[in-house]
């Protein structure tokens, strides 16, 4: 019977069948299979290295201190996707004069959502979301033996609380937004929330120390059983990280809490725009995938959706408090930030001739000097207040000002031992003992304005405080309408500066006084008695309460 192959003999006798065909025809499959790996291999590496369109783009980023690290980590592990960041802590008063720059990062981002809002509105600009959340990390109250706590107005009224300023992170935001719930819910008037508010601010002005950070506050309640400190689950649980024998506990009001929520925003340029959004989707997704969630598990971060810790760390699972209308948070917010940033003010009174006019039970110049005295006594040791007196040439030939307390905090002392305030004190009196000359209210009013644009500190609410009782006498100054023009001109949104005018009698020019005031977003007033102007003084804080609420 034949075999199925013809058997041929090999060069030493030997008979083997001929399969010579199917082997050539496997070796030309093999072949080509390791060219098809070959192509696909590097094809690739082409793609990789450019050829078709992706490379490892440049993409900056400015990040929240507290997501700084763990998006770094996260940032590493995007490699390979197109896109190459750096990251770098921004601390939240820096945030809009980075954005203002003109190499502004490509991305932001900021500790939460109404952050965001505020920066948009301050820099008058509209900022785009990518992500609304990387993050979260619910607000808590830290102590060693903290109370019940129903709701956030509890909170609000705690006994030497310690909080970060508003300017600085959204977690002194906490109390406000919660009690905004309870406003929402009928349980508070929205005149009780801002009493409560001005309260809470005047405290935290006169408690704030010059070392304010995180780590301070934290150590204090470590060290001091009476101090309880608003914080984030993340920051309470990395201290008791490194503080393992800490009595520290955490925990969150009844009615519920709020989150700070780390949104992804688009910040970038008008060339880079679309680049930048392709570059935060990567940066999202990578924060959203398993990997990424570990990262932020590993500096106690929830996830984007809110996760609780595992393992039982922090406070669990919480409620969240929520709010019917955006507007009317960011409001809050924005009167909230107002009422917790101290006091920075040039004081600008009028010491012309007309001051020694009759009013009352005196003249104009006792009112000044009697109102000035006890409003002093009503600003906190941390506000920052200098002030200049005019006429016309008061400071001499075409100076219609002059200083005489510089800006400084009202606790400080000088070298003989009195306070700022007390040398402000004797500065009144003495200006209000010598009043002659005309009114020089334009020029002053600029230069006074200039003054606190050039000294700008972004840590204080800045403002100017125009008292006098007449108009502008003087023939050789700019005109008011030339004023306002400069006033609009040098306006700068990340560098906010009001001017209050004050009118001292019915013989003041209310309308120009408005106008000034109005140009800057201030406000203005007439005053008739001591009363009416120490009022000024109390309701200089509701001023830039009313200005922000806008």
């Amino acid at each position: 019977m034949p075999s199925r192959h013809a058997m041929v003999e090999d060069d030493f006798g030997f008979d083997h069948a001929d399969t010579s065909k199917p082997r050539r025809a496997g070796l030309i499959w093999s072949v080509a299979t390791v060219l098809v790996v070959l192509a696909l291999v590097g094809g690739f590496i082409a793609w990789r290295g450019g050829v078709f369109g992706c490379k490892d783009e440049p993409v900056t980023v400015a990040a929240d201190p507290a997501l700084a690290a763990p998006l770094k980590d996260i940032a590493a592990a995007a490699a390979g996707r197109c896109f190459a960041f750096t990251v770098t802590a921004v601390p939240g008063p820096d945030v809009p004069a980075q954005l203002t720059k003109p190499d502004t990062p490509d991305l932001w981002v900021a500790d939460s959502g109404s952050q965001m809002r505020r920066v948009a509105n301050q820099l008058q600009r509209p900022l785009s979301t990518i992500a609304g959340s990387l993050a979260q990390s619910p607000a808590v109250v830290v102590g060693q033996q903290v109370p019940p706590l129903k709701s956030w107005v509890d909170v609000m009224r705690l006994p030497n609380l310690r909080m970060g300023s508003p300017i600085d992170t959204t977690i002194g935001d906490a109390p406000i937004m919660g009690a905004l719930a309870e406003v929402d819910a009928g349980g508070i008037t929205q005149k009780q929330l801002i009493d409560a508010m001005t309260v809470l601010a005047v405290q935290q002005n006169n408690a704030r120390t010059g070392n304010d950070r995180e780590g301070t506050r934290l150590n204090l309640a470590n060290t001091t059983p009476d101090i309880p400190v608003l914080t984030t689950e993340q920051q309470f649980l990395q201290f008791t990280r490194t503080h393992q024998r800490s009595a520290l506990k955490a925990s969150t009001p009844a009615d519920g809490t709020v989150m700070l929520d780390y949104p992804l925003v688009n910040t970038a340029s008008d060339a880079r725009r679309e680049k930048a959004s392709k570059a935060g989707q990567v940066l999202a997704e990578v924060a959203g995938s398993a990997e990424g969630r570990k990262i932020l598990a590993r500096e106690f971060l929830r996830d984007a959706q809110g996760q609780p810790l595992a393992d039982g760390a922090g406070v669990g699972a919480v409620k969240l408090l929520t709010l019917k209308d955006p507007e009317q948070v960011d409001r809050a917010l924005r009167q909230w930030q107002v009422l917790a940033i101290p006091i920075r003010t040039l004081v600008v009174e009028d010491v012309s001739g007309s001051m020694v006019a009759s009013t009352g039970s005196g003249t104009r110049a006792d009112l000044l000097r009697e109102a000035s005295l006890s409003g002093l006594k009503m600003f906190p040791n941390n506000a920052e207040v200098g002030a200049w007196v005019f006429s016309i040439d008061r400071g001499g030939p075409g100076i219609d000002y002059k200083e005489v307390a510089q800006i400084r905090p009202l606790g400080a002392r000088s070298a003989d031992g009195r306070t700022h305030r007390d040398v402000l004190a004797e500065a009144v009196k003495k200006a209000m003992a010598d009043v002659h000359g005309g009114t020089g209210l334009y020029d002053t009013t600029l230069a006074a304005y200039k003054k606190m644009l050039q000294t700008y500190d972004p840590n204080f609410s800045n403002s100017v405080i125009i008292m006098t009782d007449g108009e502008n006498e003087d023939p050789n100054s700019i005109s008011l309408e030339q004023l306002l023009a400069e006033i609009k001109q040098m306006q700068d949104p990340a560098r906010p500066v009001l001017i209050l005018t004050i009118g001292i009698s019915d013989n003041a020019d209310t309308q120009a006084l408005k106008a000034i005031a109005d140009a800057t977003g201030g406000t203005s007033y007439t005053a008739k008695t001591a009363n009416d102007i120490r009022a000024v003084f109390v309701n200089a804080i509701a001023a830039r309460v009313e200005a922000a609420g806008k």
